[in-house]
């Protein structure tokens, strides 16, 4: 017997009531954020890979639908953000600041399944694009928040950061650039509890071991050349321990060697020292204002700018104006979220589902050098946020949900002879608005009444040889047991209870 193909893992089946249910969530929050001055846009699924790598720490790039074809890199699209950017490099660059869109659709991301976390979920958010930094993030803070309030989702956490005051700590290093993005991709596992924070440093304990040798040089490759200054400390080093070489070149290599082991050993203490700011960081994560004071002692001892936290202090400030109670804020400046673009505020949004389990729904923040990275000869201001409709879905009752619609009528002809005509009653009954199926078994009337019974529709508009020279339909109602006969325009009072019209 052939073997079924089945549905691939992490992948799921929209059937009819979980369709409506989210595209009716889709068409509210649409709805709402268009009331905002956010245009509807969409993107193809299918990019060149470069746009995304750009987005994506190397260490996640395994997580990317990446695959060659006709000699062309492509990717599925794991996010909307760097998409919507090259839309707007291409269609909007001579339009005035600032722009507003709004996106939804599907992305794919090849990730561990999970409780409502699939590897094809459906985004939909928002990019902003220029205006004054505090002011645009103060705008998509309450639109992510109003958001939750149209769909009646009161109770959630809305977590803050600030990617400055990390990446300045990180910068200050003078880590090389692998190093560096190493670093602020790990924010996001230590971020989220003491076995991420215990990885994190297992995995740069890993990349730069204690006593590492690579037989090549300095960021593995040897370059041949070696700077004056290192050659004058170096060589008299050489020379008093007496060790010979054959020529030149090996001298040369055993420098270049000796010089790339202090560097790796200067990357790994200074990468577990970041480790140990970051940790200090999320340590003091909390509700403001008491937070505010105990990361501005922080701040000062590390010697850091302090502008970060002056732009979250006017956030909170706008948030708490909006509605948003102080008990569901939550400050943490170690907040990574898992994307190399973000430039400033970042921000989460949880809740609990039914079961008691923390669900993300919305994530975004603000990313100024995005834009150029993807082909703009300048930074322009950008934010923005998603939210994960299937998680969105998990926390709505059933009081929240639209009923699915219900087929109102069945037409059903009492031989072949009256399917034409069978099939004119339901188109006029439709262009009224009416659902309306038609009978499609051939098993006369006594199938037909029993397939209406089994669909729980109301209505069935018998067609016979006696209806079709009358033009007219044997409407019979299905819950009362009534039968009449009726021309098209009083069959459709009929079904609407207008019944004192007919």
């Amino acid at each position: 017997m052939k073997k079924r193909i089945e549905r691939l893992r992490g992948m799921y089946d929209l059937l009819p009531d979980t369709y409506h249910h989210q595209h009716c969530i889709m068409d509210r929050l649409s709805t709402f954020l268009a009331r905002a001055g956010y245009e509807r846009v969409d993107t193809p699924m299918l990019e060149q890979r470069d746009l995304f790598l750009l987005s994506f720490e190397q260490e996640l790039w395994q997580n990317l639908y990446t695959f060659r074809l006709h000699h062309r890199d492509l990717c599925l699209r794991p996010e909307y953000t760097a998409s919507i950017c090259r839309l707007y490099l291409d269609h909007y660059q001579r339009h005035p600041l600032p722009i507003r869109f709004q996106y939804a659709g599907p992305v794919f991301r090849y990730e561990a399944p999970g409780r409502e976390r699939y590897r094809q979920h459906t985004q939909l958010g928002v990019e902003l694009f220029g205006g004054q930094a505090v002011s645009a993030d103060a705008e998509i803070l309450q639109l992510a928040c109003d958001a939750l309030n149209e769909l009646h989702i009161p109770t959630y956490r809305l977590e803050l950061g600030h990617i400055g005051v990390a990446s300045s700590f990180i910068h200050r290093l003078n880590l090389d650039d692998q190093a560096a993005s190493l670093l602020l991709s790990l924010m996001e596992q230590i971020s989220r509890s003491a076995e991420g924070e215990q990885r994190a440093q297992a995995r740069i304990k890993a990349l730069y071991p204690e006593n590492s040798v690579n037989g090549n040089a300095r960021n593995g490759t040897s370059t041949g050349m070696i700077s004056e200054v290192e050659a004058r400390f170096i060589a008299p080093l050489l020379n008093s321990i007496s060790i010979s070489f054959d020529d030149e070149d090996a001298r040369h290599e055993v420098i270049e060697r000796f010089l790339w082991k202090m560097e790796r050993g200067e990357q790994r203490r200074q990468m577990l020292h970041a480790l140990e700011f970051l940790h200090a960081l999320h340590a003091i994560s909390g509700p403001p204002p008491e937070v505010f004071e105990a990361l501005q002692d922080l701040l000062g001892r590390y010697e850091l700018d302090p502008r970060p936290l002056t732009e979250l202090e006017q956030l909170v400030a706008i948030v708490e104006q909006t509605g948003i109670p102080r008990q569901q804020i939550l400050l943490n400046l170690a907040l990574g979220r898992g994307v190399s673009y973000y430039t400033g505020l970042v921000f989460e949004i949880h809740a609990q589902d039914a079961d008691g389990f923390d669900t993300q729904l919305c994530g975004g923040g603000r990313y100024d050098h995005l834009m150029r990275a993807v082909g703009s000869t300048r930074d322009i201001s950008a934010c923005g946020f998603a939210f994960g409709i299937e998680r969105l879905l998990s926390l709505l009752s059933k009081g929240d949900l639209p009923p699915m619609p219900v087929t109102q009528a069945l037409v059903i002809p009492v031989s072949e002879q009256e399917r034409n005509y069978a099939l004119q009653v339901a188109r006029s009954v439709r262009k009224a608005g009416v659902r309306v199926e038609v009978d499609v078994t051939d098993h006369g009337v006594s199938g037909g009444l029993r397939q209406a019974a089994k669909k729980h529709i109301q209505f069935a508009l018998i067609v016979g040889d006696n209806e079709q020279r009358g033009n007219v339909v044997t409407v019979r109602d299905l819950t009362t047991r009534q039968e009449r006969v009726l021309d098209i325009q009083s069959l459709l009072c009929y079904i609407a209870g207008e019944e004192q019209h007919v």
